[in-house]
């Protein structure tokens, strides 16, 4: 049995002193904020949108639900994990109720940096990535204005 034990402790301390090095995370150099905001919209109830960013230099740290919407809005979702260098933002209205009209914040995103000569993030135009759905499910005609921005005191 103490042979059993020693020959099993002796081969894992071979292997974690031969195993491959483990990665590690660049380290965040510093941190920004990001407003993502629509204008012009009428009768919003659902919204997606994807924002493409380079992982190699940035990070998700951070996101928050914007006030456009109000606590009307309860349902708001994000990832990082569908795709590489893709963050998905949404959120949807729930029962039968109207969307809403005009302009405000969607989200706030706060970013970390790795490197001081980042891209910044943009909007993807990608009609299978950002998207907005009035109450009857329709697609919303591209009227409306949606940007991102770097937030005042980032």
């Amino acid at each position: 049995m103490t042979f059993v034990l020693l020959t099993s402790a002796f081969g894992y301390a071979l292997a974690t002193l031969f195993s491959p090095p483990q990665p590690q995370e660049p380290v965040i150099k510093g941190t920004f904020a990001m407003d993502l905001e629509i204008a012009d919209v009428t009768d919003l109830y659902s919204w997606q949108i994807g924002i493409v960013f380079n992982a190699g230099q940035l990070k998700v740290l951070d996101i928050a639900p914007g006030g456009f919407v109000g606590n009307d809005y309860p349902l708001f979702v994000n990832s990082t994990d569908s795709f590489r260098d893709l963050l998905l933002l949404g959120g949807t209205l729930y029962g039968n109720v109207p969307g809403k009209d005009g302009a405000g914040k969607l989200a706030t995103i706060v970013f970390g940096y790795f490197t001081e000569d980042y891209v910044e993030p943009t909007i993807v135009e990608d009609a299978l990535k950002t998207f907005l759905l009035n109450s009857q499910g329709k697609l919303i005609p591209s009227d409306y204005a949606i940007t991102l921005t770097v937030a005042e005191g980032s």
